[in-house]
């Protein structure tokens, strides 16, 4: 046996075998460092993920109802800016991050007609200072990050989830009605469905202001009555 063709036959084993171990390593590093710059980029800036599962927007929860309304506000937003700046060329705004690919953006055509298309784009394409709330304008091929437009934009929305968050209080302090009872649905995530029995329409409630004691125990069916400023327990 040739000793030599051995030894070469083995040492090239050992070479790939160390290159696939290195490229392997080396792509979980850049896919762990650039979910973690992203998320960093999310704290930094005024970007609200609105997508997000049991919206959470400065410690305030948001109940559905106002998560829907500030999805639609900010869809209103983005297409009336779009048609004010239409000049400009069309625009995209940058709105998500892709689910099955972390190194990759959802953005969405900002035209009335087309709001519904949803792109995707590799980071690496996009221009250098693109992040989550970007404006972007397709000029040829390519696209150009719109500064300008992304302050803009980010100005609007948050003047926009600001007004929410002060209605969806509102709304709520209105549910909130001294001495009626309220019969316990669903609960998830630190909220809890809440039926009016007092109200003829039997009105529900996603209560996101009930304390741990009560939440912890609180089962489908049981009843809670409205007083001095709480809910306790009804029996």
């Amino acid at each position: 046996m040739n000793v030599d063709l051995v030894n070469n036959l083995f040492n090239n084993f050992k070479e790939k075998s160390f290159v696939k171990d290195f490229m392997n390593e080396l792509s979980n590093y850049l896919e762990k460092n650039l979910i973690t710059n992203l998320e960093i980029a999310e704290k930094n800036n005024t970007w609200n993920n609105l997508l997000a599962d049991n919206l959470e927007i400065s410690n305030q929860k948001i109940i559905s109802k106002y998560k829907d309304e500030m999805l639609q506000e900010r869809v209103n937003i983005l297409q009336n800016y779009a048609l004010r700046t239409k000049d400009k060329g069309e625009m995209y705004y940058i709105y998500d991050i892709n689910t099955d690919e972390k190194s990759t953006y959802n953005l969405c055509i900002c035209e009335p007609n087309k709001s519904h298309k949803i792109i995707t784009k590799k980071i690496e394409d996009l221009p250098e200072g693109t992040r989550l709330g970007s404006v972007l304008r397709k000029k040829g091929k390519n696209f150009i990050l719109e500064k300008e437009d992304t302050r803009d934009i980010e100005n609007e929305i948050n003047n926009m989830i600001k007004e929410k968050i002060e209605e969806q209080g509102q709304y709520l302090d209105s549910k909130r009605i001294e001495e009626h009872i309220y019969e316990a649905d669903e609960k998830y995530a630190g909220r809890i469905w809440l039926y009016d029995l007092n109200n003829k329409l039997g009105e529900g409630i996603e209560e996101i202001e009930f304390s741990e004691n009560l939440y912890e125990t609180a089962k489908k069916g049981d009843k809670f009555i409205y007083k001095n400023g709480e809910y306790q327990k009804y029996e």
